[in-house]
């Protein structure tokens, strides 16, 4: 098995939470494609998936400094899971403060975009070092699709709006290779716990 077990503290979580994250995001799509046809109360249930999917991301996150420590010199998974933890936990309160109504759509969209684009980092930056401690290239190939995703997403959204160009197709990214991304380790996690 690639992934060595057995992890503690919120490593431990990373194979349940990143299935719990997959599905976050496939919801997440579903509510804001509805969102952007219908409005209303789809935009809200988004931002609660939105807050899910970064939460439930920060063991993945935990997961692979761990994972990924042994393989890279002087502090590199430290610094990896340092940018993730930035982008996260700064995506997940602009979303709180969006859902909770304390700041407006327009007023958080950048801080929205910001961290959604240094979550993206993060992912590049996991596929890179991944890949480097022996992770298969396809799963690496993923983690770096989707951050190149949700920076497209982010840019798309600056330029212009969710019909830009680089809104739709890295939302498109995002979504696919995200989702396979967060699937496929979680369910590699959990089936090696399964293992005596």
């Amino acid at each position: 098995m690639i992934f060595e077990l057995p992890f503690t503290g919120l490593a431990a979580l990373a194979g349940p939470s990143a299935l719990v994250a997959a599905v976050a995001t496939v919801v997440g799509a579903v509510f804001l494609g509805f969102f952007f046809t219908k409005g209303g109360l789809w935009g809200t249930l988004n931002d609660v998936a939105s807050i899910i999917l970064m939460l439930a991301t920060l063991p993945v996150l935990a997961f692979f400094a761990a994972w990924t420590d042994p393989y890279l010199p002087g502090g590199i998974a430290a610094a990896v899971a340092g940018i993730g933890l930035v982008g996260m936990l700064g995506a997940a309160v602009a979303q709180t403060l969006l859902v909770l109504r304390v700041r407006t759509y327009q007023q958080l969209l950048p801080w929205t975009l910001g961290a959604g684009a240094v979550v993206g980092v993060w992912y590049v930056l996991v596929g890179i070092t991944g890949w480097r401690a022996g992770m298969p290239e396809l799963l690496a190939a993923l983690a770096i699709a989707s951050g190149i995703g949700f920076v497209a997403v982010g840019y798309g959204f600056w330029r212009g709006n969710e019909r830009h160009p680089a809104s739709v197709i890295g939302g498109i990214v995002l979504l696919i290779a995200s989702t396979a991304f967060l699937g496929w380790l979680g369910i590699a996690l959990v089936a090696a716990e399964a293992l005596p």
